[in-house]
This record gives C-alpha cells, sequence and structure tokens, in this order.
C-alpha cells in the first residue's frame, strides 16, 4: 500500500500547498505527474538491480530508506521546487515494492498458490487509493499539510523495522554450490556484474510477444479506468450535482469492485489452475493460468460501455455505480492470471517483468488521462468508453493469441536465456 498511499495522499492537500508555497496550478500538477510517472520508471532500476544481484532484501531496504529520509526533509521544506524534489524520491522510494513486492511472491510460492497470493498482494495495492486521500483530508483540514509526511515517516519507518528484522533474502541464488571461489574468481565475478548491470535492461523483454500482448492488454485496461477516474469529479457533479465530498465517495464504488475482485480473482484463479492441470495429467503450463481470466476480460467492456451512456444519459445514480463496480471487480478478474502468468512464464527475470509493465502502464496510461477529457468533451462520454470498451475487445485477442501460442514463445525464451 505504500506507493499508492503516498501518491494519493497529497491530493486533497494540493489547493493548501499551491496557497501556502506560492506555485501555479501548472508547477502543483507537474509535482503531481513527477510523482506518478517516476512510479512506473523507477522500478526498471530496482528490478534490474533485484534480479542481477539476486537479492529482494537489500533493494527493500535501500528503497525504504530513500523514502523514509524525503518523507521526513518533506516536513519543513519551505520552496515548491524541493518539495517536487523530494516527491520524485518518494516515487523512486515507494515504487520499489511494486516491482520486489511480485519477485518475492514468486520466490516463495508455488504456481498453484500463487494466483491467491497475487490476490492479496493486489488487494492491498488497491486499499491504497481508497485510505489515501481519506487521510491525506483529515490531515490537512484538522492539522496542517506537512502532518501527511509526518504521517509517511511514521509509516515508511514502520515498515522498514518490520522487513528488516523479519522479512529474509527470499532470491534463490543460481549458484547454489558451497565451494567456496578463489578471491580472484570472486572479484572477476564481481567485475562482470558490475559491467552488465543496465537498469534498461527490462526493456528488452519486449521482444518476447507473449510478455508484450499480456501488457499491452494490461495497459489498454488501465487506461480505461485512468479515463473513468478523470472523467468523475466534473461528469458527476455536472449530472447529479454532487459536491467534492460527495464526489469522493463515487470512487468507493470502483474502489471495492478493485478489492473484491482481488481477492476473488486470486482463488479463481488458482482453482482453475489446479482443474486444468488435472485434465491434462498434472503437467503444469503457465498458458493455463489465462483460463480464468475469460470472464474479466469480458465484463471489462460491457461494464464500461455501460456506464459511458448510463453516465450521458443522467440516469439514476445507481446504475452507473453499480457499472464502475463492475469494471473494477472485472479489471481484477482479468488481472490476476495475467499478472501472475508475466511472472510465471520468465521466473528468473520476474521482478525485472514486473517492473517492465508499471512502466509501459505509466507512460500510455498516463498519456490516456491526459486526452480523456479533450475527448469527451469533443465526442460525449458515451462515446468515449465506447472507443476504450471497443479497445478492450479487441486486445482479448491478444490473450487468445498467448494461450495457443504462449509455450512456443517461451521455449525459445529459455533457449536464448538458459538463466
Amino acid at each position: 500500500m505504500l506507493s499508492p498511499i503516498a501518491n494519493t495522499i497529497f491530493f486533497p492537500a494540493i489547493l493548501t500547498v499551491r496557497e501556502e508555497l506560492q506555485t501555479t496550478e501548472t508547477v502543483i500538477n507537474a509535482v503531481v505527474a513527477i510523482f506518478v510517472y517516476l512510479m512506473g520508471i523507477s522500478p526498471l532500476f530496482w528490478a534490474s538491480y533485484s534480479d542481477l544481484r539476486e537479492t529482494r532484501r537489500k533493494v527493500y531496504l535501500l528503497a525504504s530508506a530513500m523514502f523514509i529520509i524525503a518523507a521526513f526533509l518533506c516536513i519543513s521544506v519551505t520552496n515548491i521546487w524541493w518539495l517536487m524534489i523530494l516527491r520524485a524520491l518518494q516515487a523512486t522510494g515507494s515504487s520499489a515494492v511494486l516491482c520486489i513486492g511480485a519477485g518475492t511472491l514468486s520466490d516463495i510460492y508455488v504456481p498453484t498458490e500463487l494466483g491467491t497470493a497475487y490476490g492479496l498482494f493486489y488487494f492491498g495495492f488497491f486499499v491504497g487509493p481508497l485510505i489515501g486521500p481519506l487521510i491525506g483530508g483529515y490531515l490537512t483540514q484538522y492539522v496542517h499539510w506537512r502532518a501527511i509526511f509526518w504521517f509517511l515517516t511514521i509509516y515508511g519507518s514502520t515498515l522498514f523495522l518490520v522487513i528488516y528484522l523479519f522479512l529474509p533474502e527470499t532470491s534463490r541464488p543460481k549458484q547454489t554450490s558451497k565451494i567456496p571461489l578463489s578471491k580472484l574468481r570472486s572479484e572477476e565475478i564481481s567485475l562482470s556484474l558490475q559491467k552488465s548491470f543496465n537498469p534498461l535492461s527490462p526493456i528488452s523483454l519486449l521482444k518476447y510477444p507473449n510478455l508484450t500482448l499480456i501488457i499491452l492488454y494490461k495497459i489498454w485496461v488501465t487506461s480505461t479506468i485512468y479515463v473513468q477516474n478523470i472523467l468523475i469529479p466534473e461528469r458527476f457533479a455536472i449530472t447529479y450535482g454532487l459536491s467534492a465530498s460527495q464526489i469522493g465517495l463515487v470512487f468507493l464504488a470502483p474502489g471495492l469492485g478493485l478489492m473484491s475482485g482481488s481477492l476473488v480473482g486470486g482463488k479463481l484463479s488458482d482453482y482453475v489452475l489446479s482443474k486444468r492441470m488435472k485434465k491434462i495429467g498434472g503437467n503444469y503450463l503457465p498458458e493455463l493460468r489465462l483460463y480464468s481470466a475469460w470472464f474479466g476480460s469480458i465484463l471489462i467492456p460491457l461494464a464500461y460501455f455501460s456506464f459511458g451512456w448510463l453516465l450521458e444519459n443522467g440516469v439514476s445514480i445507481f446504475y452507473p455505480l453499480f457499472t464502475m463496480f463492475l469494471g473494477g471487480f472485472g479489471t481484477l478478474m482479468a488481472f490476476n492470471p495475467t499478472s501472475t502468468y508475466l511472472v510465471e512464464s520468465y521466473p528468473t527475470r520476474s521482478a525485472s517483468i514486473v517492473a517492465l509493465n508499471n512502466f509501459m502502464r505509466a507512460l500510455v496510461a498516463g498519456s490516456m488521462s491526459a486526452l480523456a477529457a479533450p475527448l469527451s468533451d469533443a465526442v460525449g462520454t458515451g462515446w468515449t468508453f465506447t472507443l476504450m470498451a471497443s479497445g478492450n475487445v479487441l486486445t482479448i485477442t491478444f490473450l487468445i493469441i498467448v494461450y495457443n501460442y504462449g509455450r512456443k514463445w517461451r521455449e525459445k525464451i529459455r533457449k536464448e536465456n538458459p538463466r
């Protein structure tokens, strides 16, 4: 929850910070934008380091320390530019868990349990955006906006202590021999690792079609959610006359859908995988995981298509809220098996794959959110979500292609990358 809470807890304080630090709307929005983009870019570095050095624990501790220091310094900041820099460091530090957490789960769970584990993992990820604005709003209104960073400092410090005391190293080294290497050989290996470290190496994974197609599918679904979130405040205020606090409650509908879909989707993913394995004699293939994505992938375009036209026609507010819940539920029903597939298809680069997914999502979905309002103003809310739903339908074919050809592509990956 650290990264999404750190991101959204700042939203209610934007106007207050803008006035106190005497800055412009453009600059304060840039503070928010930089945080979002670095949430997508930074995991490339953390994941590359983690997979190359075969460590999770060190990354957790280093990233957490960076987050804590930056949050603490924000308490006394008096300049918007320093706030921007420190928020960028917070984004960099908090984003590590988005990819390294997935790597840890891959380290310690067997395939038939991994879906449930991911369900719980993403449950926490989607709780953050729900409670972050509530905490930020309360602290800003009744204490001070700087209290937000006291909260984040304490929260980050608590996580640091828990990780330091209770989380062991989970990454399994590929060199399992207990025979000690000579000092010269150790230095050669160390030098080789230093030369081969490349924080952009996860991007090279896009050459594998099974990974690229799944990531493209997830990007479009995420873009649909971003478009929805951008349009909710203005459209619900105009259509239903809601106040700012009431609009905040509207976000509970998709949030609860995402949370429930995460829990149900995880258990369903493992259950379907076990059933499909029995039908083929107990053999395990990651592509079997995608079989549980069909229900969610079909529900997503139906829900968002309905949402767009219900909102445009101003029907009872219950119906667009219900379709948002269904959209969120369907999203995580599809995301759980597809996210788990990404990790299972190439276990030795699990953190890098998740980092790549987050990176692409931040770039594409973030850009789509900037286009949401102009597009809706031009063609209307109904046609905007018709376009998004059509894209969702089109990208379902990506899942079908990977389901049928993914095994062949994975075998090619392993031949090219024996490690």
